[in-house]
């Protein structure tokens, strides 16, 4: 909400005298609680010790009908609501209260802020020549002095909302006299705009009638009009000769426009159809490297689906021996729950069926059973894994970004080639602990396949590929190193062209490592290669990351 210059003058004010009103309130009161809170413990102490004084002789004498007399006599007094006279053994020898006071046990109260009841419980010793008697117990209400101060409070509080009223007329005066010119400013303020909208700056202008300081104000404001109307005259000449520009180039702008869009509708289409063409030769790549692994991954995934096979048809054949088993036992159980003269029927069950048992080798049958059901449970797990390894190749036609390990990227691959490349050379992976990143799976899945696939074909016999994973200053490298035939230079210098190829024709795209070097970019990272004739390859993938963790290495043949 926003507020004028006169209700913030007016709600200041309020403020400030609002805060010293409720001090000066709350000291106030404070003062008078106090001085009653003080007077009444006095009162109450005098007041024991002169009923301890008063009943003293008659302690002395044993005279419980003076006591009475005495006890009954205070405690009609407005303010004492109970008085009791206990003796040196601790026995009352009179008492008298009002309003059911001496039904509680006696605390002998400090401070009136002590006091929890309305009551202050005071105590004082009936003493004849230093030997003790016994002493008095007196309860004085607090009601009457908790009034006063409520009264004390209302008064001041009301004193301090009658001045703080004065205050605010005060100040609405006073604000209502400094802020008129200060209006008439405002009001030509808000005009200007509608004087540069119509030209008149007339009405614009603040009257200059008085000698002070607000006179001196609306002098500037209206030399500062008077300016305005000069620029606006000129604004307006330089406004006209703009217009007619305008009109001008909005009308070659309109033609060249025309000519852009056009020329743009044919970038499009041209864009468009190079992206096409790039996933056709993605997919055509891929689909090569499919053709590639698909014996090796028929094989990996024909072994298990083999003795599963095998495994269920002696499994049904067990099954059935196990009906048997538990038709004959039914038997068994329905003859021995009829009666008891089947003695023979019985016996003769039980035989038959030890032989049959026997016949059937039931203990050979229980231990077969649990390595048929491993076995099946691994190959079921092999083939899962195999298919599930497959299913994250085919990704690399998404655009999909995720958090991952490339480790496990590395991992997949290898399942993936493992049986292609062991045709003619050991799989080695050389694993150090990275940090995770962002990455295309399938597409990072896709570049690793066809380096390690080029790198088992560039071996002829007992050679060796190792893929390498690292941190180093702050990137994820990745290395494919094979024991092949390696690369001349001229070759090393075209093998990212695309359709360069060094296999027979027929046998690939040339489009395996041009595809890799853009998925590369695309993570904006980096693949080199490095070769010597007769002693192999190292393709190196440089992947940024932003964090770093500390490396650990594991070595294992894979």
């Amino acid at each position: 909400m926003r507020l004028s210059l006169k209700a913030k003058t007016i709600l200041g004010t309020a403020l400030i005298q609002g805060a010293l009103l409720l001090m000066l309130v709350f000291i106030v009161t404070k003062f008078m609680a106090d001085i009653a809170n003080e007077n009444l413990i006095k009162r109450a102490q005098i007041t024991a010790k002169l009923f301890a004084t008063t009943v003293k002789n008659s302690v002395l004498s044993d005279d419980l009908i003076s006591l009475d007399s005495i006890v009954t006599e205070v405690v009609n007094n407005p303010d004492i609501v109970y008085a009791r006279v206990v003796n040196e053994s601790g026995d009352e020898v009179a008492k008298a209260s009002r309003m059911g006071a001496l039904t509680r046990s006696f605390k002998a109260d400090i401070k009136v802020s002590d006091v929890d009841d309305g009551v202050f419980d005071v105590t004082s010793q009936i003493i004849e020549d230093t030997v003790v008697f016994g002493h008095v117990e007196i309860g004085i209400s607090t009601t009457q002095v908790q009034r006063s101060i409520a009264s004390i409070t209302r008064l001041t509080a009301g004193i301090a909302l009658f001045e703080m009223l004065l205050v605010a007329l005060f100040s609405l005066f006073l604000g209502s006299y400094l802020t008129t010119q200060l209006s008439v400013l405002r009001n030509s303020a808000r005009n200007i705009t509608k004087a540069i909208d119509s030209g008149k700056f007339d009405f614009a202008r603040v009257p200059e009638d008085s000698l002070d300081e607000l006179a001196e104000v609306a002098s500037a404001f209206n030399s500062l009009v008077q300016n305005l109307e000069v620029e606006h005259q000129g604004t307006q000449s330089f406004q006209n000769a703009l217009q007619r520009l305008n009109r001008a180039l909005e009308a070659k702008v309109a033609k060249r426009t025309e000519q852009i869009e056009l020329q743009n509708r044919e970038l499009k289409q041209i864009n468009n159809d190079l992206k096409l063409a790039q996933q056709q030769l993605l997919q055509a790549e891929k689909m090569a490297s499919v053709g590639q692994l698909a014996a090796g991954l028929a094989h990996e995934i024909n072994n298990p689906i083999g003795f599963i096979n095998s495994n269920v048809s002696c499994l049904r054949n067990y099954i059935e021996v196990y009906i048997q088993i538990c038709n004959r036992t039914k038997a068994l159980l329905a003859l021995s729950s009829e009666s008891t003269s089947y003695h023979e029927d019985e016996a003769r069950l039980i035989k038959d069926m030890a032989s049959y048992l026997k016949d059937q080798d039931i203990d050979f049958i229980n231990d077969d059973v649990k390595g048929l059901l491993k076995d099946t449970d691994d190959g079921l797990k092999r083939v899962i894994e195999i298919v599930k390894n497959m299913k994250m190749f085919s990704r690399a036609d998404s655009d999909t970004m995720q958090l991952v390990d490339v480790n496990q990227c590395i991992l997949t691959t290898a399942k993936m080639v493992k049986s292609k490349v062991e045709q003619n050379a050991e799989l080695f992976l050389d694993l150090h602990d990275v940090p995770q990143t962002f990455l295309n799976v399938g597409k990072i899945n896709q570049v690793l396949t066809n380096l390690v696939m080029n790198a088992g074909q560039a071996i002829e016999s007992n050679g060796k590929v190792t893929i390498e994973s690292k941190f180093v200053d702050g990137q994820i490298e990745i290395k494919v190193i094979d024991t092949g035939s390696g690369m001349d230079e001229k070759t090393l210098k075209s093998i990212f062209n695309p359709f360069f190829t060094t296999k027979p024709e027929g046998e690939g795209t040339g489009l395996g490592l041009s595809i890799s070097f853009d998925i590369m970019r695309e993570h904006g990272g980096l693949i080199n290669v490095s070769s010597q004739m007769g002693r192999g390859t190292t393709f190196t993938l440089i992947l940024p990351i932003k964090d770093t963790v500390e490396s650990k290495v594991n070595y294992v043949r894979y």
